[in-house]
């Protein structure tokens, strides 16, 4: 199974490019995040076996909320937020 800080990096990427092509709301992103990670942890859990699909798509909610965090964190330690 992939690791939790690739799931992370590849939902802050996807969601980077959708918002620059104006497809994301910015005040509505929370959810696509979310809903962004425990579909890419549940198909990681899939095809890798790692844990059940239900667990990793539990854990990618867990996953999405770090990286919408994270982004957060990084606007505002930059000023523009």
């Amino acid at each position: 199974m992939l690791e939790d800080f690739i799931v992370i990096g590849v939902v802050m990427a996807i969601v980077e490019a959708l918002k620059k092509r104006n497809m994301l709301a910015k005040e509505a992103l929370f959810v696509p995040v979310l809903g962004l990670a425990a579909l890419l942890n549940g198909t990681n859990a899939y095809f890798f076996n790692g844990i059940t699909v239900t667990e990793a798509v539990a854990d990618g909610i867990r996953l999405g909320a770090i990286a919408a965090g994270i982004y957060g964190l990084g606007k505002a330690a930059l000023g523009k937020s």
